[in-house]
């Protein structure tokens, strides 16, 4: 290499830019470097490194998240192949504003309807944007964090809470699948209360309407306010239909 160029082959390897730095060496030794100007040729130094990089942190974020169907694709959301969607709805979500909304998204059908595909491309396409995400089953949150509070290690317990609260984007799969004492119910009103405070959006799949939450989520009558509560915070945003044609 050019002895003028190598000192910036090496800030860009020390940098821990080593595609850039790659890329920078093949230009320089091209004969096609005369026809670049400067600002094309730093795009074309800085795009295959700029590149990398979102995709590296695509692929942790994706790891992070605990999502299993990490093929999920977002073109399959629409009405056919046996699923109607409400579209209009659809198209909104996955404008994927949300996030920066403070929104909820709640996805509502009968079993093999889809949901889980759907938060599923959710997270995916989230992860890519590169927010923090977290794909839990309903039971084994709760049963989670009911293991926790009993076990009387409040600093632990809390702390836990705190995690998933602060969880840039939660995804809940088969939300009220199972009933709780009015101890879950506790927790998960405790935990959608401050998510709700902390502004951190949660999307969930559910085979029950709001309004039969009361039924599905725990049978115990001391549960009703906290039942109330978490419906009230849950249901704010987009609500996303699947039924089977």
């Amino acid at each position: 290499m050019n002895n003028t160029n190598s000192d910036i082959y090496e800030m860009l390897d020390t940098l821990s830019l080593p595609v850039a730095a790659q890329r920078f060496s093949e230009l320089t030794h091209s004969p096609e470097l005369g026809n670049y100007t400067a600002f094309q040729f730093i795009r074309e130094v800085l795009e295959p490194q700029y590149t990398e990089t979102l995709n590296r942190r695509f692929e942790t974020n994706l790891r992070l998240s605990s999502l299993i169907n990490k093929g999920a694709l977002v073109e399959n959301l629409k009405t056919g192949n046996g699923r109607v969607y409400n579209d209009a709805t659809v198209q909104q979500v996955l404008e994927f504003h949300f996030a920066e909304n403070r929104q909820n998204v709640g996805i509502y059908g009968v079993t093999g309807a889809g949901k889980s595909y759907f938060l599923s491309v959710c997270c995916v396409e989230e992860c890519r944007r590169n927010y923090r995400c977290k794909f839990v089953d309903y039971s084994d949150l709760l049963d989670e964090l009911i293991v926790l509070n009993r076990q009387k290690d409040l600093n632990r317990y809390r702390k836990r809470v705190k995690y998933y609260a602060r969880i840039q984007l939660l995804f809940i799969d088969d939300f009220a699948i199972s009933r709780y004492s009015e101890e879950g119910i506790k927790i998960l009103y405790h935990l959608m209360k401050l998510r709700y405070h902390l502004g951190t959006s949660t999307l969930f799949s559910c085979q029950y309407s709001p309004d039969e939450w009361g039924k599905q989520l725990s049978d115990e009558n001391e549960c009703y306010r906290k039942l109330d509560g978490i419906r009230r915070r849950l249901t704010t945003g987009f609500t996303v239909l699947i039924e089977k044609a």
